[in-house]
């Protein structure tokens, strides 16, 4: 048996060396379709499949509230409500809080602002994680009051530490405290849980502390299930516990919810549909491919006729023919897949490279052994469906007939004329539904660029400073130290104004929501209170941003100095809670402290969008740093030219003021927006380039099999313009086929798009799944490339030679 089948891998071989047309073109198209798969694959494995460095991970879920009343579907938690949750359920073997943060470090050469976590002592025996050198704290000494130590991360154990062995026990100073480093993760280990990591980073230290119990929401949580707890019955368990707590505190707790994702659905976030619609985006090209090969196949076997006859003379069976031949197809797609890792190495390089921040980190996506293992199993599988339907059409030979001198064999009868139009239009219409999704991608990309943000974002500079609370105590010395700096930032030749903001726009989605109470009107029940985000910033905000003033004014700089009862609203609080109304002169109580103060309504101001451009507008207020006085602030620089430019100059600035300080974040406002739709475009852009492959590959395949016609019906065409034919006649009689062919496929790919790409609602702005636009402009396009592939062939007709073709042998 193994001899036999040696014999049909060496005479495989023979056979691609006698056609190295064939092969090239064969072995290019499952190198594209193999290596596409493979390298998304390697993608999907990391974000979805990869073992977690965890301890039991399909135990661990972490813990959201989320509220009836409002639309807020994971939504951090306060310290009260945690404590609750972990001392009243009975599901949970343990339960760890955290929060992200950030440290200005020194100590360990220049100061830098260090991406941090603080949590609970328990957090890493929760997770199941172990240091790679050193140890992690605990629960029981944290209690015990030592909360002065550090973990770091292997990445940042690396940067900025040289990897010292001696690192243990050294001594850093995080925001002017001290702490001991203790020990260093291993390199896998990440935590970082964030549905919205835009702008955020990794965490690089983990910091233990013991949280007071207070109602403010702003820590996460996860909890290790007991064995044998199904997440369905935690569910359960939380949400009576939920109903428990808002009964307790029914202003605070209002519609209150807890929802419990599963720990790799979480890391995963917003990721898995975009990759799932990619994966099967290229799994379309690699089928495109097949079909585009078995077509080749057919034909090549249509000209082995004869030999096949042959060697069934010479006592070879039908099964013996099939293996020969499927032989050949394996070996195809071995050698294919072979060439497929190199374009997939290639792709993951590409595709680390291109990816926005977050989504693919450097070194976590490769060509692994379980990628080995699907670029092998896809190599066979794609060996047997492209090579199965050929093999099985050449063994229907009629041996007598096929040894005739005029035989033209089986497989360029009618038979393997419908299989060669069915694999056309199979390839027509797989092309079209990746062509339709692209279309729409790009259309909803061009919609989503085109929105107006509500301020100018050309030639802004932003950098971020947090003071540390340990140096900077008094609301005064913070309100001082932002007003001096924006300053002298301002004095800066090439700098027209200067400002800072608490939370700048599209960095990380972050913000805060609050509800509100308006001046005169009744008491609305609890939950209902109208609600509004909050920003902190002076009176150059409006200005440098080129934000519109509608109505009223903006504060003043003695208003932005001292402690004020004055605010600044979004013409959308006044359009939702004002209507029909002039809301200057009105007073509301924003609850971002205990009995918070009345303010006047001063001035209203355009819209503008903080988090994404294709998120709904939420009214807001501006309030002064003297009012709600921030550590954390980050300035914005408007400048005459290029912003990044100025940025030494501005770093100068704020460090004569403190030398200790580092600015972090330092780039364009520009840049803020682009990564906000980085993904999207990134999205855009992988699946355009498989619509061009799919496309090319079409009309290759198309080609193709007008090539072969032409050569089929040489004789045909010769009788045909002895008898008068015009050129234009046998233009449209190879062109007419290739058109019929190619408008089956647009009508069954129009069928299977208009279904398929329902799965991409949720991706696109601006544009209906089934828009009839793109799907009219993508058919035009995509008969426009058939209509070339046909050509080509039918020209080539026109050139036949009616008495060298009528010499019929």
């Amino acid at each position: 048996m193994f001899g036999t089948v040696w014999q049909d891998v060496r005479y495989a071989a023979r056979m691609f060396l006698k056609s190295p047309g064939f092969t090239a073109v064969a072995l290019l198209a499952l190198a594209l379709g193999i290596g596409a798969n493979t390298a998304i694959f390697s993608v999907v494995h990391a974000v979805l499949l990869r073992s977690l460095p965890y301890g039991e991970p399909e135990r661990l879920a972490v813990v959201w509230e989320t509220s009836s009343r409002r639309a807020t579907r994971h939504n951090v938690t306060s310290p009260a409500n945690f404590v609750e949750l972990r001392d009243q359920t009975k599901s949970f073997e343990s339960m760890a809080a955290f929060y992200d943060w950030r440290f200005n470090l020194t100590g360990a050469g220049d100061p830098v602002e260090v991406p941090a976590q603080v949590t609970t002592g328990n957090l890493f025996s929760v997770l199941g994680a172990q240091a790679a050198l050193g140890r992690t704290y605990t629960q029981e000494e944290v209690e015990a009051g030592n909360t002065n130590v550090a973990v770091l991360s292997h990445g940042f154990w690396q940067s900025q530490l040289g990897g010292a062995r001696d690192v243990l026990g050294k001594t850093v100073s995080i925001n002017g405290e001290p702490v001991e480093i203790i020990g260093v993760m291993p390199p896998e280990f990440r935590w970082f849980v964030k549905e919205n990591s835009r702008g955020g980073k990794p965490a690089a230290m983990w910091v233990p502390t013991s949280f007071q119990i207070t109602r403010g929401r702003y820590i996460q949580a996860v909890g290790r299930l007991r064995p044998g707890v199904s997440l369905d019955e935690a569910r359960a368990e939380v949400q009576t516990v939920a109903a428990r707590l808002e009964q307790q505190a029914p202003d605070y707790n209002a519609g209150l919810g807890v929802a419990l994702v599963p720990v790799r659905e979480q890391l995963a976030g917003e990721l898995k549909t975009p990759l799932m619609i990619l994966l099967g985006a290229v799994g379309f090209v690699l089928l495109i491919a097949c079909a585009n090969v078995a077509n080749l196949q057919l034909a090549r076997a249509a000209a082995r006729s004869k030999e096949i006859a042959i060697r069934a003379a010479l006592g070879a069976g039908r099964a013996r023919v099939i293996r020969q031949l499927l032989t050949e197809s394996v070996m195809l797609a071995v050698v294919g897949g072979l060439l497929g890792l190199g374009v997939a190495a290639w792709g993951v390089d590409a595709l680390a490279a291109l990816s926005p921040p977050n989504l693919i980190a450097a070194g976590e996506v490769r060509v692994s052994m379980p990628v080995l293992g699907f670029t092998f199993g896809v190599s066979l599988l794609t060996g047997v469906v492209f090579g199965l339907m050929p093999a099985l059409e050449a063994a229907r030979f009629d041996p007598n007939d096929a040894l005739k001198e005029s035989g033209r064999g089986s497989t360029g009868g009618p038979r393997g004329k419908r299989l060669r139009s069915a694999f056309v239009v199979a390839q027509v219409a797989l092309a079209l539904v990746l062509l339709v999704g692209a279309g729409l991608m790009i259309k909803s990309f061009s919609r989503l660029q085109s929105v107006d943000p509500g301020f100018d974002p050309e030639n802004l500079l932003t950098m971020r400073v947090d003071l540390p609370a340990t140096k900077y105590k008094e609301d005064a010395a913070i309100v001082a130290f932002y007003r001096q700096a924006a300053e002298r930032l301002a004095a800066l030749p090439g700098v027209r104004s200067a400002t800072a903001i608490n939370y700048l726009p599209f960095y990380s989605g972050l913000g805060a929501r609050t509800s509100f109470t308006i001046e005169g009107r009744e008491a609305p029940r609890p939950g209902e209170e109208p609600s509004t985000d909050v920003r902190v910033t002076d009176e150059n905000y409006f200005r440098t941003l080129n934000i519109p003033v509608l109505r009223g004014r903006t504060f003043t700089a003695q208003e932005a100095a001292e402690k004020r009862p004055v605010i600044v609203v979004t013409e959308a609080l006044a359009r939702k809670y004002f209507p029909g109304e002039d809301p200057l002169g009105r007073r509301i109580a924003v609850e971002m402290e205990e009995n918070p103060p009345m303010l006047e309504i001063i001035g209203v101001v355009g819209d503008a969008r903080y988090d994404k451009l294709d998120a709904e507008l939420y009214p807001m207020v501006y309030h002064t740093l003297p009012q709600l006085t921030y550590n954390a602030m980050t300035f914005v620089l408007r400048t005459d030219g290029g912003p990044l430019a100025l940025s030494a100059a501005a770093r100068r600035e704020v460090q004569q003021i403190d030398r200790d300080l580092p600015l972090a974040d330092v780039r364009t406002l520009q840049s803020w927006i682009g990564e906000s739709v980085s993904r999207t475009r990134f999205g855009t852009l992988l699946l355009t380039v498989f619509a061009g492959v799919a496309l090319l590959l079409a009309a290759v395949g198309i080609y193709g099999v007008m090539s072969y016609t032409v050569a089929q019906r040489q004789h045909e065409i010769g009788i045909r313009m002895a008898m008068g034919a015009q050129r234009r006649d046998v233009i449209w009689l190879v062109v007419g086929h290739g058109l019929l062919l190619t408008a089956a496929g647009v009508a069954l790919g129009a069928l299977g798009a208009f279904g398929l790409t329902r799965l991409m609602e949720g991706l696109l702005y601006g544009v209906s799944a089934t828009d009839p636009l793109t799907f009219g402009g993508v058919a035009l396009v995509l008969s426009a490339a058939a209509l070339l592939a046909c050509y080509l062939p039918a020209r080539r007709a026109t050139k036949v030679d009616p008495m060298t073709a009528l010499r019929y042998e």
